[in-house]
């Protein structure tokens, strides 16, 4: 009998032996000293059990002695080895969600790439062991009209496949890092200028075929920005900003790769100085409106007015607003000069209305403008105001403004026709214009392009468009506009061709509000 009493504290024993391998690794894993404390006592004790052992083995004891402490003993060793089993997978289970939690915030949850962190990490890491290195900026062309298009689960599917045909071309040639959005970088310690090439030869080829994304076949095309270190600079913001300009230039002028020179960094000068003149310039209240006619073909009278920022100079010259405007749109001040138009034409509007005005007045959205809620509310805060404004201004917008953001815009049109504001498409025929947009939208008016009216007389493929368009608009119910109409050969071309109304210096160059009075007193189209 006492021999199994003896087999059960050979068992506790045992047990305690068995914890003592866990509460080692518990030890090297956690910074408690409590943890060692508790190993050497678990050593302690297997020297105790041992003793017990001994003294019941070679002595003869009372049985309920021996059965009792026997018990004790293993319930002991098995009270330590559970607490010790369950606090080691605890700390285990800590550690894995902590490892987690470091993955995530590490990597992009979507694509499963290293993510801007990472790529700040390594990149500086990089840098302090002074390795010659390239960051390799990449931007996804028409990213916006794949979410538009398609919905925003076939955007992810194409960011992901994206990832994944780069990654799986540069494991050896760089690593890959999702920044955000539809923005990629790869470091590369290549310098030499063959390794890079066929690095870049790598990432395009990698997008060349198109990516078939939830049974669509959507072409991919990218614009790289490039930077080296330690050429372009020591610092590693500088570096990453260089890349960055040389990536935006790149998109700006379609082209797929530009390596950054100093005379981008100048432009960027020019742009931040530029920039805060415009600030300054809205402050202080420095722009004029101009106005341009838009002369009725049948009744050969004026019918509207297009409304013309102006920015005077010291000099008694004007900067042109195709040497600010961009500007203003990069740097999202655009929508601070499109309301300072707005609220200035509707108090020109008193003083026309006074003259006999009752035309409508046309002014031109950007595309920031389209996706803002705040020019919304800032419109419909004025049509609370004064109900009437809906009736005669006109929102001009740009087909190209349009289709960065078709969703956007589709929303501002309706939302705007909701109340009475009626749109014109701009510099119609220039852009990727989608003919679903104009059965889908209240579009009162498209305006021609000048490009196409200045050479129909001379080119049958402009009078062939020009034509085109106008007899789209007639079939869609809009009302087309002809801009920059510089003779009287292109006007009576443009009347038997049933144009609406018709634009350009042969009738008016913009002007002043007060030679806009004057005209419209006196005019008579000739």
């Amino acid at each position: 009998m006492n021999q199994l009493f003896i087999i059960i504290i050979i068992a506790g024993t045992l047990l305690l032996v068995s914890s003592l391998t866990r509460t080692l690794k518990i030890c090297r894993k956690s910074e408690i000293s409590a943890w060692y404390f508790l190993f050497y006592f678990i050593i302690l004790f297997i020297i105790g059990y041992i003793g017990i052992l001994y003294y019941f083995i070679y002595f003869k004891l009372d049985s309920i002695l021996v059965s009792t402490v026997a018990c004790i003993l293993f319930g002991g060793g098995g009270f330590v080895y559970l607490v010790i089993k369950l606090s080691y997978n605890s700390l285990i289970t800590i550690e894995e969600a902590v490892e987690v939690q470091r993955y995530q915030a590490e990597h992009d949850i979507l694509t499963g790439l290293p993510n801007r962190k990472m790529f700040f990490k390594s990149l500086s890491h990089i840098i302090s062991q002074s390795t010659p290195c390239s960051i390799l900026f990449i931007d996804l062309n028409d990213f916006k009209q794949v979410n538009d298009s398609f919905g925003h689960h076939c955007g992810d599917q194409l960011l992901i496949a994206t990832a994944h045909a780069l990654k799986s071309n540069l494991s050896h040639h760089g690593s890959l890092y999702r920044l955000a959005g539809d923005e990629f970088a790869i470091l590369s310690t290549y310098q030499s200028e063959n390794g890079l090439k066929e690095c870049i030869h790598l990432i395009t080829n990698s997008v060349h075929a198109p990516l078939k994304v939830e049974k669509q076949q959507i072409n991919v095309n990218l614009s790289i920005g490039v930077s080296h270190y330690p050429q372009d600079s020591l610092d590693m913001y500088e570096l990453v900003k260089h890349a960055d300009l040389a990536m935006y230039e790149a998109k700006k002028t379609n082209q797929s790769l530009v390596f950054y020179n100093t005379e981008l960094s100048q432009r960027e000068g020019e742009i931040l100085l530029m920039t805060n003149r415009i600030k300054g310039a809205i402050e202080q209240d420095e722009f004029l409106l101009f106005y341009q006619p838009l002369i009725c073909s049948k009744t050969n009278q004026q019918h509207g007015l297009e409304v013309l920022i102006r920015w005077p100079q010291a000099d008694g010259s004007f900067l042109s607003p195709d040497d600010f405007i961009m500007v203003a749109e990069r740097s999202s001040l655009i929508l601070s000069v499109t309301k300072w138009v707005v609220i200035e034409a509707v108090k020109d509007l008193k003083a026309l209305h006074a003259a006999g005005f009752t035309g409508m007045l046309h002014i031109n959205l950007s595309a920031q403008d389209l996706k803002s809620n705040e020019f919304y509310d800032y419109v419909v805060a004025l049509f609370n105001q004064d109900p009437s404004i809906s009736k005669v201004i006109i929102f001009e917008i740009t087909e190209s403004a349009m289709m960065t953001n078709i969703q956007g815009a589709k929303e501002m049109i309706i939302a705007l026709n909701a109340i009475g504001f009626q749109f014109s498409i701009d510099d119609f025929g220039t852009g990727f214009s989608s003919l679903s947009l104009l059965r889908e939208l209240s579009i009162k008016q498209i305006k021609i392009d000048r490009s196409f009216v200045n050479g129909m007389l001379n080119q049958k493929a402009d009078y062939a468009i020009v034509k085109s368009i106008i007899f789209l608009a007639k079939q869609l119910g809009c009302e087309v506009i002809a801009e920059g109409v510089e003779n009287s050969e292109v006007e009576k071309e443009l009347i038997d061709l049933d144009c609406d109304f018709l634009q350009g210096f042969h009738y008016s160059k913009p002007v002043p509000l007060e030679e806009i009075r004057h005209k419209y007193l006196n005019h008579k189209a000739s």
